[in-house]
């Protein structure tokens, strides 16, 4: 693979010769790290790397000398890494930042209120997805933001470094897990399949004793948010939820329900695996399963590792938070 560099102007000077590029990227690092012997040293703070449509690649943001093993070090934040350095704030006056309209254009939206256009653009192509008014987190970084909004919508980011630009767009994330899973034989994994999840929430907002405001929010048998009681006795699992400064009732309700859906999505899969493939990207799902137990659990892929050295592609990815 040619691994391009280019200086702060994006202008492409020569292709890295002899060296190790270490990637990681999804829910948290979004660096990499890149290795040359030191007679091959060519590159600046501030210059780039990449490799054409893919989405490896970053800025060089600190340059390292290792005199024992004769290397130069090139250290940066990858094109995950660069977004997730800006932070997504409200309008002034406004509690959140609503975001609504076809997935990619929404995108376009976040790229230029980030002030990363000369960098990156969203795809022209319409990608099918649409974003129905989402609050987005106050004070967000940028990459966490965008991940966690497509997610809402059964979406994820694709990253593709083209003709100078990181090109984002609204994909719809895959569920590997429907057609196959991974089992003992081939990776060694730990999950735990969460057997009474919180079907009653008790929400606490503002007022003293007797005149605080109480809302009760319920689940029904698939975690599905109900205004009725559905569990009762030893089968109703009740917890609390304390906030005496939100702001509004619908507010006080969220927290309910997002302690529902936190306990009902809290079944754990731990697991490493490893494929010269990229058959996988951050956001899409996957599934295990123990033939003892007959346990089968699914969760997504949140980190992506990557490997390339001698043209040679690794790549190792993590599931699970």
């Amino acid at each position: 693979m040619d691994l391009i560099y280019t200086n702060e102007a994006k202008e492409d000077i020569n292709v890295l010769q002899g060296y190790v590029l270490d990637l990681a990227f999804g829910m948290d690092e979004n660096d990499f790290e890149c290795s040359i012997n030191r007679s091959r040293h060519c590159c600046k703070k501030g210059y780039f790397l990449y490799i054409e449509n893919t989405e490896y690649g970053g800025i060089i943001d600190d340059i390292g000398v290792d005199t024992d093993a004769d290397e130069i070090v090139y250290y940066g934040r990858t094109w995950h890494g660069i977004l997730n350095s800006k932070v997504l704030e409200p309008d002034t006056g406004e509690d959140y930042l609503i975001l609504s309209g076809e997935a990619n254009n929404v995108l376009n939206f976040l790229i230029t209120r980030m002030g990363v256009s000369a960098l990156f653009k969203a795809s022209t192509t319409d990608s099918g997805i649409n974003i129905k008014n989402y609050k987005m987190n106050r004070y967000i970084e940028g990459y966490d933001g965008i991940r966690k909004m497509l997610k809402a919508f059964g979406a994820k980011l694709n990253i593709r470094f083209r003709e100078g630009f990181a090109e984002l767009s609204a994909m719809p994330f895959v569920n590997y897990s429907k057609d196959e899973q991974f089992d003992t034989d081939q990776i060694d994994f730990k999950i735990k399949k969460k057997g009474n999840p919180i079907n009653h929430v008790i929400c606490l907002g503002k007022g003293d004793l007797a005149a605080r405001e109480v809302i009760h929010v319920y689940a029904d048998a698939s975690g599905n948010i109900s205004n009725t009681k559905i569990f009762t006795g030893i089968d109703e699992v009740t917890a609390k939820y304390d906030n005496s400064t939100a702001e509004s009732t619908t507010d006080l309700r969220q927290g309910g329900i997002d302690l529902i859906t936190k306990s009902w999505s809290s079944d754990e899969i731990k697991f490493d695996f490893t494929t010269d493939a990229e058959s996988y990207d951050v956001g899409d799902i996957v599934g295990a399963s123990e033939f003892v137990t007959a346990v089968e659990i699914s969760a997504e892929i949140t980190k992506k590792i990557v490997t390339i050295k001698d043209n040679e592609t690794t790549i190792s990815y993590k599931v699970g938070e």
